[in-house]
C-alpha cells in the first residue's frame, strides 16, 4: 500500500457540493412531487447541481449496496462506417462484514457477459466489454473500512464520486478506484476530506475494463506516476446554500482546483429555483508528463422545478479561456454542467464554449407512475469554430416498475459543423434489477 502523503497537496479549498431536491434529477429520475411545508429537512439535504451526463451516469451507492443483475444493448452508427452494436448480460454482488473495532471489510464481484449471436469482432461495440470484445469478471471492491466516532478511512478497490474521478454509470459497468481516503465531519456542517488514486477500472480507464490501470496510463502518460492525491471541504451551514472546493494534485502532472455553489429557492405554487456556479482551474507541476496545463473554466446552471405540473428545466452555460482549454483530466463523466451523453467541453481541446437546455416531465402527473422522459439539446464550440464545433440531441426514457426495476433508454445524436469529423448517433437501452 502506498503512503498517503498528504503534505504534497495544496492547500484545502472552500468548495461547493450541490445538493438537494434536483431540478436535473426530471430528465431521468424525479419520482416525487416537493413539500412547501418541508423546508426544514430541505435545508438540511445537500444541493446538487447536475449535468445531463452527471444524471444518466450517477452512481447509486444504495443501489450497489448488496446486489444488482443487468441486461443491456447499445448501438452505435457514424457516418461512412459500419453500425456496432452490443448485447449483454451483467451485474454484482457486494458484501460488508460486521465491524470489529470499528473495522469493517468489504468487497464486490462484477461479471459482465457477452451474449451477442453471430456477431463479428469488427461489428461488436467494445464499450460493455475488455479489450477483445469478451466477456470479464472483476474483483471490482475490496477494501478494509475504519469508523472512529467522525472520522472514516477506506482502504483500497472502492467507488468514488468526487468532481474529477466518479463512477459515471452508464454502461454495463461503472468505473472504480483503487485509492486510500479519509473523511472527517468533526466540525459541524463541514465535511473534509483526502485521498490518494492509484489505479482505476471501468469502461474509461483507456487500457482495458476490467483491469485495475495506473491512473497515468489511464490519463495518456507512458510512466507510471505516483498517484492523484486531494483534499476538499464542502460547507452545508448556511440555509439553502451548498459549498464546495477540491485541490487535486496529478504528480508529474499538474494541479486542479474546482470549486462549486449551489443556492436553492422556494417560490409559490410549489416553484423552486437552484443555480449553480463553478470554476475549474490546472496549471503543470513536476515534469509536466502531458505538457503545459492552464485552464480557466467557469460555469453557470440555472434550473426550475415546477412541481405541481412535473416539469423541470434546466439551463447551463460553461466557458474556458485558459490557453489549453478545459481541463481533460478526468477519470469519469467530469464536473461540467454543460456535459451530456457524449460531448463535454473538455472534448474541444482549446478556449472555448459550451451551452445547454433541457426539459423533464414525471408522467406522475397523470397517474403513471415511475415513467420519466427528458429532452436536452447542446452546443460545443472552440473559439476558432473551424477547429471545433459541434451539436448535441438528447432524449432519455426512464421507468420505475418498482425500487428494485428500471429500465433506461437514452438516445444521443452528434452533428459535427467541421470538417474530417463525423456525425453519429447512439442508442443504449439497460434494465436494472437490484436485491
Amino acid at each position: 500500500m502506498k503512503k498517503l502523503i498528504l503534505c504534497t497537496v495544496p492547500l484545502m479549498i472552500m468548495s461547493i457540493g450541490i445538493y438537494g431536491e434536483e431540478l436535473t434529477e426530471s430528465l431521468e429520475k424525479a419520482q416525487t412531487v416537493f413539500e412547501v411545508s418541508d423546508t426544514k429537512e430541505r435545508v438540511q439535504q445537500p444541493i446538487k447541481i447536475r449535468s445531463v451526463r452527471n444524471i444518466l451516469g450517477e452512481y447509486d451507492l444504495m443501489e450497489h449496496t448488496k446486489g444488482q443483475l443487468r441486461a443491456g444493448y447499445i448501438t452505435f452508427s457514424e457516418n461512412e462506417a459500419s453500425r456496432t452494436s452490443a448485447y449483454a448480460l451483467g451485474g454484482h454482488y457486494h458484501f460488508d462484514t460486521k465491524r470489529w473495532n470499528g473495522l469493517m471489510i468489504g468487497a464486490e464481484a462484477y461479471t459482465v457477459l457477452n451474449i451477442g449471436i453471430n456477431q463479428t469482432p469488427l461489428k461488436v461495440n467494445p464499450d460493455f466489454f475488455d479489450l477483445e470484445g469478451k466477456s470479464f469478471i472483476l474483483l471490482s471492491q475490496a477494501y478494509l473500512d475504519g469508523k472512529w466516532g467522525n472520522t472514516q478511512i477506506k482502504l483500497g478497490r472502492q467507488a468514488l464520486d468526487t468532481p474529477h474521478a466518479d463512477g459515471d454509470d452508464i454502461r454495463m459497468m461503472p468505473n472504480y478506484f483503487e485509492a486510500y481516503t479519509i473523511t472527517n465531519t468533526d466540525i459541524d456542517d463541514l465535511t473534509l476530506s483526502a485521498g490518494m488514486i492509484d489505479k482505476m477500472a471501468g469502461w474509461e480507464n483507456g487500457i482495458n475494463s476490467p483491469h485495475f490501470v495506473d491512473v497515468g496510463k489511464t490519463l495518456g502518460v507512458d510512466a507510471k506516476i505516483d498517484g492523484i492525491y486531494y483534499l476538499s471541504a464542502v460547507y452545508e451551514g448556511i440555509k439553502d446554500l451548498s459549498l464546495s472546493l477540491w485541490s487535486y494534485r496529478y504528480s508529474d502532472i499538474a494541479d486542479v482546483i474546482y470549486g462549486e455553489a449551489a443556492y436553492s429557492y422556494t417560490l409559490p405554487k410549489n416553484t423552486i429555483l437552484t443555480l449553480g456556479l463553478q470554476y475549474d482551474g490546472s496549471r503543470q507541476t513536476g515534469n509536466a508528463l502531458l505538457g503545459k496545463q492552464e485552464a480557466n473554466s467557469y460555469g453557470v446552471s440555472l434550473e426550475a422545478e415546477f412541481a405541481d405540473l412535473g416539469v423541470t428545466v434546466l439551463a447551463a452555460y460553461n466557458r474556458d479561456n485558459g490557453e489549453t482549454g478545459a481541463t481533460e483530466l478526468n477519470l469519469g463523466g467530469g464536473p461540467f454542467f454543460t456535459s451530456m451523453e457524449d460531448q463535454t467541453l473538455d472534448a474541444i481541446g482549446e478556449s472555448g464554449k459550451a451551452w445547454m437546455i433541457g426539459a423533464g416531465y414525471n408522467f406522475e402527473k397523470i397517474d403513471v407512475n415511475g415513467l420519466v422522459f427528458g429532452v436536452a439539446y447542446g452546443s460545443f464550440e472552440a473559439d476558432d469554430s473551424s477547429a471545433y464545433k459541434s451539436r448535441e440531441i438528447d432524449a432519455v426514457l426512464e421507468y420505475s416498475l418498482n425500487e428494485e426495476l428500471s429500465v433506461t433508454a437514452a438516445f444521443a445524436s452528434v452533428d459535427f459543423k467541421v470538417n474530417g469529423m463525423e456525425d453519429f448517433d447512439q442508442f443504449r437501452l439497460i434494465a436494472v434489477y437490484n436485491f
